[in-house]
């Protein structure tokens, strides 16, 4: 079997951003799926997968950790300008080859991995792509709704008027209550027995963030995720040591390199590598095993399509150190139909599939109806 061409599918998710979809076709008729969305740049990332499927054509796709060498290594993509956007192409690849080896050997990409840990993976929902009145009540409301769909956990990202560049302003203390309003708005929405979750987007200096973490030990955080400047790991550091929460963070790095030093100071308690962004689900078992030594659970950042969802439930279903999944909550109604069989989430989990490879496809009447182009 040879790879024969690779397809990109762009799809109007919403006003926050386009999903980007990759299929590697064969010869042998079997196609492979792979999620390319998030990048920062779609014309960038769309030509860097448009070279990877040059490079590819005639390739055995089962060969998947060599293909990644090649690609990886050869290419330089962890090292300069390239940074995220060949990362994220890399990974859509990487993610459609596992697909394509799972079909080709008529078995889940999971058993390829070594066998699954377990039957369901829990997910948490991502409120902030889904609540667009930003009121506290409406980041109340938005969470409430997640509750009432099943979920267990949500995030929220309370903070939109904070920044640590702007604190020369008048008011930014303010800004924080604002946030911290909202935040205890969704508690007293959600009750104390489910988990809430909460990210900063990097908006606080390191003495707001142990302002604001003191402020919100009432509320019973799940974590408090990347409080100040992701690049800041002694800052990160001495948050997870002293503030009184759980640390998360590592979302935009990339390869193995890139979680190092986050892994070695001991910056977080939590890591959150990307299946779309740090290498695909091969580079991301490799950074959970890398986290494992240092007992330092993985929870994998994912807040895009239904297809690096589904890659980041085989990747939770077979690595020791895996703890929650993040689920893009409330972005479009007609996710869960884009791919088939239908994405379904039940008690907050979603089942680990046992179809070949991915064990979904899209489908062609939904993504011709949202297709951009």
């Amino acid at each position: 079997m040879q790879i024969t061409g690779l397809e990109i599918h762009q799809v109007d998710a919403s006003p926050r951003g386009n999903w980007i979809f990759v299929q590697l076709h064969t010869d042998a008729g079997l196609s492979g799926l792979g999620e390319a969305s998030q990048s920062g740049n779609d014309g960038l990332v769309v030509a860097a997968l448009q070279q990877l499927g040059e490079k590819l054509q005639g390739a055995d796709p089962t060969q998947v950790e060599v293909l990644w060498e090649q690609m990886a290594r050869g290419g330089g993509i962890f090292s300069g300008d390239a940074g995220r956007i060949g990362a994220t192409a890399l990974s859509a690849v990487d993610q459609a080859l596992w697909d394509l080896a799972g079909k080709a050997l008529d078995v889940p990409c999971w058993m390829l991995m070594g066998g699954k840990r377990r039957d369901r993976v829990r997910v948490y929902a991502n409120l902030n792509r889904g609540t667009r009145d930003r009121s506290p009540q409406g980041f109340a409301d938005a969470a409430r709704r997640a509750v009432d769909a099943g979920f267990s956990a949500v995030k929220s990202t309370p903070f939109d008027e904070v920044h640590w560049r702007r604190m020369d302003r008048p008011g930014i203390a303010a800004d924080a209550g604002i946030g911290v309003e909202r935040l205890e708005k969704t508690r007293a929405a959600i009750g104390d027995e489910i988990e809430l979750l909460v990210d900063c987007h990097q908006r606080f200096d390191l003495a707001l963030a142990f302002a604001v973490a003191e402020q919100v030990k009432p509320l019973d955080l799940y974590w408090f995720e990347e409080p100040v400047p992701r690049d800041n790991i002694d800052a990160l550091r001495q948050l997870r040591l002293h503030a009184g929460h759980t640390i998360a963070g590592g979302e935009a790095q990339v390869g193995r390199e890139g979680f190092w030093d986050y892994i070695a100071a001991g910056a977080v308690d939590v890591l959150m590598p990307d299946v779309k962004h740090a290498g695909g689900i091969t580079e991301c078992r490799r950074i959970a095993a890398l986290a494992e030594a240092a007992q330092m659970p993985i929870a994998p950042h994912s807040p895009a399509g239904p297809v690096s969802t589904m890659a980041g439930v085989h990747l939770a279903a077979t690595v020791a150190n895996f703890t929650v999944l993040e689920f893009a909550f409330g972005e479009v109604d007609w996710r869960g139909g884009l791919i088939r069989p239908a994405e379904e989430i039940v008690d907050g989990y979603i089942t680990v599939p046992d179809a070949p490879g991915l064990g979904i496809e899209l489908d062609a009447a939904v993504l011709a109806a949202h297709r951009l182009g």
